[in-house]
């Protein structure tokens, strides 16, 4: 009996069920949890690295200026969304720089439009997966849609051409380009960052005219392309050269270089509408939100402006750089890191490193990411969270949870969630150890004083059978308190169980283990019942006892009558369900002889009734007088 006691045999089999209704609901919230311990630590989570493109943003680019080195700035008039209007100049075809610009849009261009997928893709995809859709980097696609819309003859025509080398993008390069056929000579076209770009210019196209690009040109240009950023404008910049032959050997490898710059595209990317809320919901649970980006730092600070997410105005000037991230990192006394909201211009690498030195102050740190190179630091994160629409096969098997939407707010939901979890799975671990104890203090107090056993042991694995798995499972599934995200992260070095938490079992399973043994001893010595009766009184006493004591699960600062455990419908069910189990094992006479049931007279069910909701007022009494005092 007293090992029986002293098992709770329904906790993993509740903490199992539990974590994975978590994962359930978190799909259906388009959080794709891929180990189920990651639901847990997703509630102690003090950082989150979150990208800006497409998880803060929409990751809907458009094209919404060109800038050029004759002083000319074309906005771009989305307001016919088939066929975007170039303001402020009448004849954008006339201007060499522009018609340059649209045959490096599409030729240094890894991108693919719907529209361009032949039939029978088209039909594959429409079996597979419905309508066909863009594909490749954002910003390409933006690009190709720019050109296919101003000028679609000029759009077939350079995607006829042949390339024949291509240098895709690098985060480190921060520059990608291709070289094509053109006619008897080759076109090599770059984009880029605006300083990649130019420091793989020579020369410059002004009015027609090629000059030679000097420093004073290219302090110029980044002057420029910061003012974009600080627009809000992520800037992209473009060059090209032509070349007789076809780069080979080392030059190959390459060929980016010694190019004639044609001047910036801007785009803009709107920040999602719910990101605002999320981003003030983390400063409310204690979260730091930083951003890493491989943008210009004043597009990062536009947009982290529009979504609130600074607290206060200094941490607005509180940015660093990738160059300047490197020296911070080397210099361990400095501590500007830990006081910075974004960090711009970051390349995987530095990723890696900045996980490393959060957690070495003992984070618990969040990070998002969608390529490749962002699998190392996806690994080492202690919650590394993929992108699902573009993010890359690798990301998504080395990462902890995917995201499906892409979206910021779907990682705050996921917090929130494995708060909530975490929160029951701490109640139902008290609520099954309390009355476990209890069980164990009443065989111990009757049992060496009357030298009887108050409970048989099939009795005991009836009323485990009860208690361990419905109420503790209707617990562990409960929607939590309200207030979880207002409050700060668990220290991840706290155990499951605090001190207070086991003062609280001990003072639980006392009170129970009191009223139920006085419900015994009064049965025995007052009105003289045999032992038959008295086991009865115990059991039954108990096990009401057992079952109101769910109520006792609240927070202190709760409402009596209006709380998370009176709010959980699956509480009233597995109530419900265990009454009438309860009730039927005492009136079916064939279950009633193998318990060992009695049949109770009115004044001893008045006993039990007594015994077993004293122990609910008496720790109801407890906690209203803990919130006052």
């Amino acid at each position: 009996a007293w090992v029986i006691a002293a098992i709770p045999e329904g906790l993993p089999i509740v903490a199992s069920i539990a974590l994975a209704r978590g994962m359930l609901h978190l799909s259906r919230k388009n959080v794709i949890v891929k180990k189920m311990e990651a639901v847990e630590t997703l509630g102690e989570t003090t950082v989150i690295f979150t990208d800006k493109t497409g998880t803060l943003t929409l990751n809907q680019l458009t094209v919404d200026s060109l800038f050029f080195p004759d002083e000319v700035r074309m906005e771009v008039d989305w307001h016919q969304k088939d066929r975007p209007e170039i303001k402020e100049n009448k004849e954008p075809q006339q201007h060499e720089n522009f018609r340059h610009l649209k045959k490096i849009a599409v030729l240094a261009n890894d991108g693919t439009l719907a529209s361009e997928k032949t039939k029978s893709d088209e039909n594959q995809t429409e079996l597979k997966k419905g309508k066909p859709k863009d594909e490749g980097d954002p910003l390409d696609v933006a690009l190709l849609d720019f050109v296919l819309k101003n000028d679609e003859d000029s759009f077939r025509q350079f995607r006829g051409l042949k390339r024949k080398l291509h240098d895709p993008f690098d985060s480190e390069a921060m520059v990608m380009g291709s070289a094509n056929e053109l006619g008897d000579a080759m076109y090599v076209a770059g984009k880029g960052a605006a300083h990649a770009i130019l420091d793989r210019s020579s020369q410059v196209l002004i009015n027609g005219e090629i000059k030679n690009l000097t420093d004073e040109d290219i302090s110029y240009w980044t002057k420029k392309n910061d003012e974009l950023a600080g627009e809000g404008l992520r800037v992209l910049a473009i060059a090209y050269r032509k070349s007789d032959t076809l780069p080979e050997g080392g030059e190959a490898e390459d060929f980016l270089q010694d190019l004639l710059f044609i001047g910036l595209i801007g785009f803009i990317d709107p920040p999602r509408k719910e990101v605002a809320d999320a981003i003030t919901t983390c400063h409310e649970a204690g979260i730091k939100v930083l951003m890493v980006t491989g943008d210009h730092p004043g597009t990062a600070k536009n947009v982290a402006k529009q979504i609130n997410f600074f607290k206060s105005n200094e941490e607005e000037d509180r940015v660093l750089s990738g160059q300047e991230l490197k020296k911070q990192l080397d210099d361990a006394a400095d501590s500007r890191i830990l006081n910075t909201r974004i960090f711009s211009r970051v390349d995987p690498s530095q990723k890696l490193q900045l996980i490393s030195y959060f957690q070495e102050q003992g984070e618990i740190v969040g990070m998002t990411g969608d390529g490749i190179n962002d699998a190392p630091a996806l690994k080492r994160a202690n919650i590394g969270i993929a992108m699902g629409k573009r993010g890359t096969q690798v990301a998504q098997e080395v990462s902890d949870m995917v995201l499906k939407d892409d979206a910021f707010g779907s990682i705050v939901q996921a917090i929130r969630q494995g708060r909530v979890i975490f929160g029951n799975i701490r109640k139902f671990i008290a609520y099954q150890l309390s009355y476990h104890l209890s069980e164990i203090l009443i065989i111990a107090l009757i049992s060496f004083t009357l030298f009887v056993l108050p409970i048989l042991p099939l009795q005991l694995l009836f009323l485990n059978l009860l208690s361990d798995v419905f109420p503790a499972l209707a617990l562990g599934v409960g929607e939590g308190n309200p207030g979880v995200m207002k409050k700060p992260p668990k220290d991840p070095a706290e155990p499951i169980l605090s001190r207070g938490h086991w003062v609280q079992i001990a003072l639980y399973a006392g009170v129970l283990a009191v009223c139920v043994a006085g419900a015994y001893f009064f049965a025995h010595f007052v009105w003289q019942e045999s032992e038959e009766i008295t086991n009865n009184v115990a059991f039954f006493s108990m096990a009401i006892a057992q079952l109101l004591h769910v109520f006792n699960m609240r927070d202190a600062n709760e409402k009596l009558l209006r709380n998370q455990v009176t709010r959980n419908k699956y509480i009233w069910m597995a109530l419900a369900f265990c009454f009438s189990l309860l009730l039927a094992s005492y009136l079916i006479p064939a279950v009633a002889e193998v318990l060992s049931f009695q049949e109770l007279g009115a004044r001893l069910w008045g006993l039990i009734l007594i015994t077993s909701i004293l122990p609910l007022l008496i720790i109801q009494s407890i906690k209203f007088i803990t919130k006052k005092f």
